[in-house]
Parts: C-alpha cells; structure tokens; sequence
C-alpha cells in the first residue's frame, strides 16, 4: 500500500514537472511570437525642427538608445513616451512635434532590441526598460512642472508596470488604445487559443495594475481600432480607484496617435498632460 502511494505521488510530481515545463516554453514561445522588434530609424527630431539630447540609459546589461526633446518656453509640462510594438522612436517624431508644439518636453526610448538599443525583448526586460526610463526621466524633467507617462498598446502597459515598480516619476498616467491584460491580449490577436490561455501566466495585467494605481489616469480608446475594443478600456478605467477618466473617439486606427497625430486624437492628453499640479 505504501509502495503503490510512494508510486503514485512520484508520478504525480513527474506529470507536474512536465507540464510546468511546457507551460514555460509555451510562455516563452507566445512571447517570442508576440515581440516584433523594429531597426533604427533614419528621422531624428532636428529633421522636425526639434532641438535634442541623445541619450543611453543603462537597463541591467543592455543600453537603451534615448532622446530628450526639450519644450520652448514656456514649458507646460514633460511627457515619457512608451512606444507600441513594431515601432521605434523615429516613428514617434510627428507626434513629439505634436506635443512640442504644446510647449511640452518629450523623451522618447526604445526597448531592448528595438532601434539602436541592444538585446533582447521580453515581457520581464521590457518592464525593466521602463522602470530605467522612469528613473532617466525623472531627472530630466524640470522640477515643478506636471510629468505624464504615456504610453500606446504594448507601451501602455509597460508604463503600468514600470510606474507600479517605480512610482513617483511620474505624476499622471495616459494610456492609448490599452489592453487590459496580456493574456487577453494574446487571445485577441490570436497568439493563443482562449482555452489554452486560462493556463498561461497573466503578464501585464492593466486592470490590475489600475486597481492599485495611485495617480491620475486617463485612457483613450478609439473604436476604429482593428487590435483591442474599446471593452479593454472601459475595464481598466472602471477599475482605477484613483481619480480616472475614459475618452471614446470614433475614426482613428490603433496606431493613429503617431501615424497621424492631430489634436482631434491628442487634444484630451495634451489637456491632461498640461493641467496644473
């Protein structure tokens, strides 16, 4: 009796090894699958008529490649940029003339292995990314003006998580076309069937992470967007307990913030980024 017990758990234990090996791999995998790094663009913002900084910030091992736009006078407020996935900073340039034109200072960052960053993505680099950017932008920013974290699908919750992990470089939160988890996420762009989902680890997790959030936030969501539905939005913001606000736009694509920034897209961020403390 005792032999075949003995037997049984060991067997149990083996299948449980198993399964959490594959669930790791498979982890893994969905990641690789789910990261689409970008090279080096050609654009800096002097072509946009923006004097800049260049910048590399130290993440663990790897240097993120940086820059630091600062705002005419009179200076209204600083921005962190998080980029989306697929993307680099150069990409992001019109949108920083956007909010340079509003007399805000922008900083704009690639992750690990996108641009001219070095290493590798993943879930885990990726926070520690941005937690290293927070850190770079807080000493940037000028003292006593409003300083936002915003951030576009992928980058939205990249900033939830490194602000979570590094609070008070920032003191407002905009997310643009947000997720509300990445296990969702991944069901919703098809990296992952939503049976085998249920198993996988819940990384960046945006309702969550709002739950706990202790600075204002503001979410903008179009429904033209093909990606997430504006439900992402409306989970995240309905689950803030800090002060919080939804923006529901019609007619913009998901990467229409920095494909084809205009006030009609920006307008409630600039607004919200340039609100007295």
């Amino acid at each position: 009796m005792r032999r075949s017990f003995r037997l049984v758990l060991a067997t149990l234990l083996v299948v449980a090894g198993v399964l959490a090996g594959a669930r790791q791999v498979l982890y893994v995998k969905t990641q690789h699958a789910g990261f689409d790094v970008q090279p080096p663009g050609r654009v800096y913002p002097s072509d946009f008529g923006m004097p800049f900084d260049s910048l590399k910030i130290v993440s663990g091992v790897r240097t993120l490649d940086a820059w630091w736009i600062p705002a005419e006078a009179p200076d209204s407020g600083a921005v962190a940029l998080f980029h989306g996935n697929a993307e680099n900073t150069s990409d992001w340039l019109a949108a920083a003339r956007l909010l340079h034109g509003h007399h805000l200072s922008v900083m704009l960052f690639d992750y690990s292995g996108y641009g001219r960053s070095t290493g590798e993505p993943s879930i885990n680099i990726a926070i520690e990314d941005g937690v290293n950017a927070l850190r770079e932008f807080e000493r940037l920013a000028p003292r006593g003006v409003p300083r936002t974290g915003v951030g576009l699908s992928l980058g939205a919750a990249v900033l939830m998580e490194a602000n979570a992990r590094y609070p008070g470089a920032v003191d407002r939160v905009a997310l643009m076309e947000p997720f509300s988890s990445g296990r969702a996420a991944a069901v919703q762009l098809k990296l992952l069937p939503a049976w085998l989902a249920a198993w996988m680890p819940d990384a960046l997790d945006n309702v969550r992470l709002a739950r706990s959030l202790k600075v204002p936030l503001l979410v903008v969501h179009s429904r033209g967007d093909a990606k997430f539905p504006v439900a992402f939005a409306e989970e995240i913001q309905a689950a803030s307990r800090a002060p919080s606000r939804l923006v529901v736009l019609d007619g913009f694509s998901h990467a229409a913030a920095r494909k084809d920034p205009s006030d009609a897209y920006w307008g409630s961020i600039v607004a919200f980024a340039t609100a007295p403390r």
